[in-house]
């Protein structure tokens, strides 16, 4: 058995840190991870997924088109392009923040026609505000870990919440655990309520 699951945004949303985290608390649950990421140009605002895999064993860090149970969007459109990635059966956690493309041919989707694309590919949709949790949390920078306690609270996921816990405190400095971890629970509780 083997989950795989890809993390999708844009530069500086914590995309990197999240799954790191997510890997991380994978090994303290005792399974086998592997892990790859595709940057693009980061530093402006270009794409970043991050292909992770967990099961009692891995070969290789890559999804194939097709194999993810789950996508977890940091961003509607960067979620929406990897929805190729989605098993027919597949689950995408999309945080509902619209970022508009800024290059030259930006999309001319709006951000309803983008949900109903994520809509009609997927079979569950969950649909986090996770600006706005942040924003209530007082740190925006949290979005990510709201995301990540969502994913949590999913049936396909085989990492516990209390490792992801560990692996916050283990990876973020002690200033910005506490927040972190109510992002956790608030995004647990976000899923199962909605």
């Amino acid at each position: 058995m083997v989950v795989n699951i890809v993390f999708s945004g844009i530069g500086g949303q914590g995309i990197v840190v999240a799954s790191d985290i997510f890997c991380e608390a994978a090994l303290i649950d005792g399974w086998d991870v592997a892990k790859a990421e595709v940057h693009g140009m980061a530093q402006r605002g270009g794409s970043i997924v991050a292909h992770v895999r967990v099961g009692e064993k891995v070969q290789a860090p890559l999804i194939e088109t097709g194999t993810a149970e789950i996508i977890l969007g940091f961003e509607m459109l960067e979620a929406a392009r990897v929805l190729p990635m989605l098993s027919k059966n597949g689950t995408v956690i999309v945080n509902t923040k619209y970022i508009p493309p800024s290059t030259s041919g930006s999309s001319t989707l709006t951000h309803e026609q983008i949900l109903n694309l994520i809509r009609e590919r997927a079979k569950t949709v969950y649909e986090i505000d996770g600006l706005g949790i942040a924003t209530k949390l007082g740190n925006i920078l949290v979005v990510n870990t709201v995301l990540l306690g969502a994913l949590s609270a999913i049936p396909e996921n085989i990492v516990k919440k209390s490792s992801l816990e560990k692996a916050v405190a283990n990876r973020l400095k002690q200033k910005y655990i506490d927040v972190n971890l109510k992002a956790l629970q608030i995004g647990k509780e976000t899923v199962k309520l909605g």
